[in-house]
């Protein structure tokens, strides 16, 4: 697939505001979590995730201070690139930080809305190898699902679009990494392991995947989810036919999170939830962009 040119000379558009305003949400981010990663880097004596930290949240100023299209590449992919980084910082954060887990509360609200404990007791009543194996596929596609749509309106020349669908995936994303540092919660894959569901390639390499890079504490709301459901939205608004795919594997994966013993039910819900209202949020913050380009080039 050929990438389509955006012109050079379109100045300060919906998208290059939209961007703009990701990245102001990153840089807020970033600031607001550069002492806990002083802490951690000093006491750890680990300056690598420091610096990293630091030249992350250089980028994102300039391109929150800098109009025009010469930065116009940093400014578009920046959110995209520093989502997973983001995501591994939340493993020396939330220590770091030191709230308490909350794992109990959670569980009461689960009792409350789920009878018994599906994510321990699922699959062990349901244990099919096929459920099984499709259920930790769509899980797995997690990062497929948020990835290949922008990246697909990018390379398509829809700028605007791709604008759009980083500015709901910035949002939800901040909103799920700020929850874990003021909210930590374990999940029952830390506290008591993952669920006995019948064991298949796919499952042992989610496993595997998880042990690898999963941060603890980022169990409450699901960002898997959550994340998931603002790229179905995304997707069904902007390119229909990926968005239907999108949304199959949505359902999988909300279900599977849950099957595989990897978050509560109501982390799920939350998810789900959370990801609805930061698309709603984002939407709306799309229009009113769009509305003030529309006024500045009428006045103009």
């Amino acid at each position: 697939m050929s990438v389509v040119p955006f012109p050079a000379d379109a100045v300060d558009v919906p998208a290059d505001r939209a961007m703009r305003l990701s990245s102001a949400v990153l840089a807020v981010y970033l600031a607001a979590t550069t002492w806990p990663m002083i802490v951690y880097a000093g006491g750890a004596s680990a300056l690598g995730p420091l610096t990293v930290h630091m030249a992350a949240l250089a980028a994102a100023v300039v391109v929150v201070s800098t109009r025009g299209p010469a930065l116009r590449p940093l400014r578009d992919w920046l959110p995209l690139f520093l989502g997973p980084y983001l995501y591994v910082e939340l493993r020396w954060l939330i220590p770091t930080i030191g709230h308490a887990h909350s794992d109990m509360l959670v569980l009461h609200w689960e009792h409350a809305l789920f009878p018994g404990n599906p994510s321990a007791t699922w699959a062990s009543a349901m244990p099919s190898l096929a459920l099984s194996e499709a259920l930790h596929f769509a899980y797995a596609s997690y990062y497929l699902l948020v990835l290949v749509p922008p990246i697909v309106l990018y390379a398509r020349g829809r700028r605007d679009a791709y604008a759009a669908t980083m500015l709901a995936l910035t949002i939800v994303y901040g909103a799920c990494f700020a929850t874990y540092l003021l909210f930590p919660v374990d999940g029952p894959r830390y506290l008591v392991g993952p669920a006995h569901a019948p064991d298949g390639a796919v499952r042992t390499f989610v496993l595997h995947l998880l042990e690898a890079g999963s941060s603890r504490g980022t169990a409450f709301p699901s960002s898997h989810v959550a994340a998931s459901v603002v790229a179905t939205l995304c997707a069904l608004s902007f390119q229909r036919r990926l968005g239907i795919v999108v949304a199959a594997l949505t359902v999988g994966l909300t279900l599977g999170t849950v099957y595989g013993g990897f978050h509560y039910g109501v982390d799920a819900l939350a998810g789900v939830a959370l990801g609805l209202l930061c698309w709603l949020v984002a939407r709306t913050t799309w229009r009113a962009l769009s509305l003030g380009g529309q006024r500045a080039t009428a006045a103009s």
